[in-house]
């Protein structure tokens, strides 16, 4: 994937081609407009030439016209906004498509609230079985969980599963439950970790606690077929286009696994992903990471092309505040004395790491307690040590809790810091279960970035607080930049207000920044000569507009690979 020989080739010979006055005529040229390069040698220009997949020009309106044929496409910016196409830096594409159509909450619903809206759904859904639901808060059914009765109580008539916010547990009912051959016999995958919560007597309550737990839920109900994974795609891949997104780090096939790849890998082939993504092989338990390097030189043999490869280990430290799985370095406040385990073994994952920086390969990793952030950059300054020349970039995501002591650590081991803003409305549960002093370390972006590291954003779609808009990078980047709710200046602030970061270093976090964190800042994340040609036009300047206006913003256009993939003007 790595092109930076041939970009150079390309770039002297269009320089050349330049100064003799023979440049050909370019096939889409953008003019008129604010043309915000991330380019430190130039930031701004007015106008942009394509041809074919690349930027063959950057600069002003009039030194584009040399480049006009009868094929050329013209776009008059008409003073629109001109970005690198943005790129999330951790999503779960497939992962994503099974909840197209489910039924819908969010944490903000009560108990009561929640099971309202499972038994409407039902009601107008009777075809789905089994029943699936995403995006409620586990906790609002009390400290142990929704349970298995409570879910009969609005559906009963076939198996139902739904996952929480966070994607970190889920609720089973008992049809489900009977299905998958889960009793009080049913061993805990990882006891502590990954485990089934239980009643008195040892039944299973109906609540599901990561990953391990889940698993065999999901798989008993075949919820994932290729069919359902088809219909889905067709809907939620075109919605990216109209998000302005032309590239992807997928964190992990988690729940669809081989079909959610292939399903990727046929459409990559074919020509019809709008977008390029970078996969990951995802590891969450101790019995995983034997074969976790193998795993990913394996994948990476059948999954490697322009649009679609996996060349990432992606390894999950933690879990969440919500579920009560987030390492923290001092115990939780609520529940008094709680104190999560990892989700893997220090010593074993440690091992892990160093071969994968032997090997090169790019590390991305869920670290979202304080606990499990240091344990990350304890085990990046291991790799950085004991292997000084590996290439191995070193992701840690999400970063909720930071201690203050670790935020100068991510620029000294050249770490890069991903999160998603769209958790960055004020967290009451959060406050509740942390307590105020680490309340207030949550997601220090302005600081680490201030420390010199790399900030990257993303969406951790289908994992949003705010629904389907906390896939758009519009909504993401006003709330990196006001730690509020979107469009709403009277909400609480997230602590803390200093932390906020500004419109610039939010696009760059979408962008250049993102581009360096999949491995493609040589190829994408700037609108400079030679580079790929994936971009996206805004019907104003974000950078200089109201901040709480920015989720608003209309994209009028987004061009992959010099072809226009959505054209909010055609329908296309």
């Amino acid at each position: 994937m790595r092109r930076t020989a041939l970009l150079l080739l390309f770039i002297g010979l269009s320089q050349a081609g330049f100064a003799a006055g023979v440049a050909a005529a370019a096939d889409l040229v953008f003019r008129g407009g604010k043309v915000y390069t991330l380019d430190a040698a130039q930031p701004w220009a007015s106008s942009v030439a394509v041809s074919g997949d690349a930027i063959t020009y950057v600069g002003d309106d009039e030194g584009s016209e040399a480049l006009f044929g009868p094929e050329t496409r013209v776009v008059q910016l008409q003073g629109r906004l001109l970005l690198p196409g943005f790129i999330d830096t951790h999503i779960h594409i497939p992962d994503s498509l099974p909840y197209v159509y489910a039924a819908e909450l969010t944490p903000g619903m009560s108990a009561e609230e929640v099971l309202a809206e499972i038994a409407r759904y039902a009601a107008e859904h009777p075809e789905q079985n089994p029943l699936v639901g995403s995006g409620f808060l586990a906790k609002a059914f009390g400290p142990t969980g929704p349970t298995a009765a409570q879910l009969d109580s609005v559906v009963a008539d076939r198996p139902a599963i739904i996952i929480d916010e966070g994607g970190h547990t889920a609720w089973a009912n008992t049809a489900a439950l009977r299905l998958a051959g889960i009793t009080r016999d049913t061993p805990d995958p990882v006891p502590g970790a990954h485990f089934y919560q239980r009643n008195l007597d040892g039944s299973p309550t109906g609540w599901l606690v990561e990953g391990a737990a889940i698993g065999p839920v999901f798989e008993a109900l075949q919820v994932i077929s290729s069919e359902r994974l088809e219909q889905a795609a067709d809907y939620f891949l075109p919605l990216m286009s109209s998000m302005g997104i032309t590239a992807a780090f997928d964190a992990g096939t988690i729940e669809t696994g081989e079909p959610g790849m292939e399903m990727l890998q046929s459409r990559a082939a074919a020509g019809e992903l709008p977008l390029r993504i970078v996969g990951s092989h995802y590891v969450n338990m101790p019995s995983q990471l034997p074969e976790a390097i193998a795993t990913v030189k394996e994948l990476n043999a059948r999954y490697n092309s322009e649009f679609y490869t996996i060349d990432t280990l992606k390894i999950s430290l933690d879990g969440t505040v919500e579920a009560g799985t987030a390492l923290t370095i001092a115990p939780y406040r609520e529940p008094e004395g709680h104190r999560a385990s990892p989700l893997v073994p220090r010593d074993q994952t440690l091992e892990v790491m160093v071969a994968a920086g032997r090997e090169n390969m790019n590390l991305h990793v869920h670290a979202l307690g304080d606990g499990a952030v240091r344990m990350g950059l304890d085990m990046a300054q291991a790799v950085r040590s004991l292997v000084p020349d590996s290439r191995s970039l070193i992701t840690l995501c999400h970063i909720q809790v930071v201690n203050p002591a670790d935020v100068p650590r991510f620029a000294a081991l050249d770490v890069i810091a991903q999160s998603t803003p769209s958790w960055l409305e004020y967290d009451v549960f959060a406050e509740e279960a942390l307590g105020d002093e680490r309340f207030h370390q949550l997601y220090p972006l302005r600081s680490i970035a201030a420390e010199g590291a790399r900030v990257t954003l993303g969406s951790d779609y289908p994992l949003t607080w705010i629904g389907v808009n906390g896939l758009s990078p519009l909504y993401n980047i006003e709330m990196a930049v006001t730690r509020q709710r979107a469009g709403d200046p009277e909400f609480a602030v997230q602590p803390l207000v200093s932390e906020r970061i500004t419109v610039a270093d939010a696009i760059r976090g979408y962008t250049l920044d993102a581009a360096y964190q999949l491995d493609r800042a040589d190829t994408l994340g700037s609108i400079e000569v030679g580079k790929q040609a994936d971009l996206v036009v805004l019907d104003r300047n974000i950078l200089e507009s109201d901040p709480y206006t920015i989720h608003s913003t209309r994209v009028d256009l987004t061009v992959v690979d010099g072809r226009v993939v959505f054209d909010a003007h055609s329908g296309q």
